[in-house]
């Protein structure tokens, strides 16, 4: 695997996201681990929504203020709004969240 390859295409939703090998932060490049992973989008930087307003996330970004589960600190995989899509990816099902909601 090199950085920038195709790890792999998901599609959710009706979006396909493309997945590529790569770093997070510029330190990863040098740690005992410095093999490039597969990287997901930043939907907090770049928000992007399904065709009926609905925000992505990762399963593993920080939750928002509408967070509604035990656990915050494994992301948005712990709140009952996450609607799981494929391999991390999903939508939040939150209505303030929408788009326009």
């Amino acid at each position: 695997m090199k950085e920038g390859e195709l790890y792999k295409s998901v599609t959710v939703h009706g979006r396909t996201f493309e997945l590529r090998y790569g770093y997070y932060d510029e330190k990863e490049r040098f740690g005992r681990y410095s093999e490039p992973i597969p990287i997901y989008p930043d939907f907090t930087r770049d928000p992007q929504y399904t065709d009926d307003g609905q925000p992505f996330v990762t399963a593993m970004q920080d939750p928002c203020e509408h967070f509604i589960g035990r656990d915050r600190s494994i992301g948005c995989y712990g709140c009952s709004y996450f609607s799981d899509g494929d391999d991390l990816l999903g939508v939040c099902a939150c209505k303030s969240n929408r788009r326009n909601g």
